[in-house]
């Protein structure tokens, strides 16, 4: 048990640790790559504004015709007049202007700022309008290549996400040492517990039974010498003497499924007739005002302890039936896709939503208006019945609607690797 939580929260820490960094690393990428993005762009408003007024110039120089090539400008522009023809332009990568001109981006809006990608570079492209008092003369491309800078951000990338898994794993190791180390003072706790209940229920046995044998014979030799009240007393005290022998063969009961030493005795088992007659048993238990019905598949066969399966239905009729005060209880059996699914449903007070998830829990208590009695351990006894044939059982439930415990069991247990290790099969 201590093994698989102390995994479980090695996985969980280190799997949120690395899911922080990735998120980290994403947004880190996307901060620093629009960062550079704004540099560039303001790299290039400078560099309009800066060249405008000698490029309008230009445009009505017929010296200034064609395109010349300079790979070591760091800033590329192609120029066109009102009616989308070229003028004249200096470039940094060769044939770069026939491209733009094919994908259409010099007629492309009047004015925009666009991220581009050619023959595995990068290019951040912006056009601007060439204007003076209101008066269009044409407009511009101006342009810088950043493969560098993409590349760049890039390799950091990869290289915070290598480091990002090597040191999530190395994590993870030292978060399993370290877990194993901080669950140890609640293993040895758990353990002393363990070996507490279970010494003190075997303990307590021997009293108890002197106790009860001498109340049965007190009851027969001084029965004609007590007063009606001493009658009463004793009564009263041999039910409380039944209720601690019940608790005790509980807490045994648990104990011993704690240690995976549960004895079962396994047998091919017509768990249809087992739950018709558990149902006939409890039939007396209906009233006029609550009815206890069941749908029962016939002839279905399971390799169980008959007793246990049966202390099982018992534990979970006896609830139903013990917060019901008007409507009904039904018990049904089916299969379904190679699966036993047995279930007990009423229709009483319910079970909050938030307690749920504990009511599995030793004496737990949530909504204390539900208590009727018993020492609370009866969910925790079916959970562990259950659990030790290899099946798993859930609990819906809906304020003053009712509750429903379903129960599903491997069809052939017998053919698949016992889930409860250690029990012992008594001949």
């Amino acid at each position: 048990m201590f093994h698989k939580l102390k995994t479980k929260l090695t996985f969980l820490y280190t799997f949120s640790l690395l899911f922080l960094l990735l998120c980290f690393i994403g947004v880190l990428y996307f901060l620093i790559s629009q960062q550079i993005i704004l540099n560039e762009q303001d790299d290039l408003q400078s560099y309009f504004t800066k060249e405008k007024m000698d490029i309008i110039e230009d445009l009505y120089e017929k010296e200034h015709r064609g395109l010349s090539y300079d790979p070591n400008r760091e800033i590329f522009y192609y120029v066109f007049d009102t009616k989308n023809q070229f003028v004249y332009g200096e470039e940094t990568i060769k044939h770069l202007s026939g491209w733009i001109e094919k994908k259409n981006l010099s007629v492309k809006h009047d004015s925009y700022t666009n991220q581009v990608t050619w023959k595995q570079s990068h290019f951040i492209i912006m056009k601007k309008l060439l204007t003076t008092n209101g008066y269009v003369h044409g407009y511009v491309i101006v342009g810088k290549n950043i493969s560098s800078e993409r590349h760049l951000i890039e390799n950091i990338t990869w290289i915070l996400l290598f480091l990002t898994i090597f040191f999530s794993l190395l994590f993870g190791f030292m978060g399993y040492y370290f877990a194993g180390q901080a669950i140890k003072p609640i293993k040895n706790a758990f353990y002393k517990q363990e070996k507490f209940v279970s010494d003190a229920s075997h303990e307590l046995r021997t009293p108890l039974s002197i106790f009860y044998s001498s109340i049965d014979l007190l009851r027969r030799e001084e029965k004609d010498n007590l007063s009606p009240f001493g009658q009463e007393v004793l009564e009263d005290v041999k039910a409380e003497a039944e209720l601690m022998n019940k608790l005790i063969n509980d807490l045994l009961f648990l104990a011993r499924s704690d240690k995976n030493v549960l004895a079962l005795e396994k047998k091919d088992v017509n768990l249809s007739e087992l739950s018709q007659a558990v149902f006939k048993r409890f039939i007396s238990k209906a009233t006029e005002k609550v009815v206890f019905v069941e749908e029962i598949q016939d002839d279905i066969h399971f390799t169980c302890d008959m007793t246990r399966i049966q202390q099982l239905l018992y534990i979970l009729l006896d609830n139903a039936f013990r917060y019901t005060k008007e409507g009904q209880v039904e018990l049904a059996l089916r299969t379904n896709a190679g699966k036993i699914i047995l279930s007990v449903s009423d229709t009483g007070c319910g079970i909050p939503l938030n307690d749920i998830p504990y009511i599995f829990d030793r004496f737990y208590r949530g909504d204390l208006s539900r208590e009727k009695g018993g020492s609370g351990l009866g969910l925790s006894i079916a959970k562990a019945i259950v659990v030790a044939h290899g099946g798993e059982i859930y609990a819906s439930s809906d304020l003053e609607k009712g509750t429903v415990f379903t129960i599903v069991f491997e069809k052939r247990l017998d053919e698949k690797k016992d889930k409860f290790k250690g029990i012992e099969t008594q001949n």
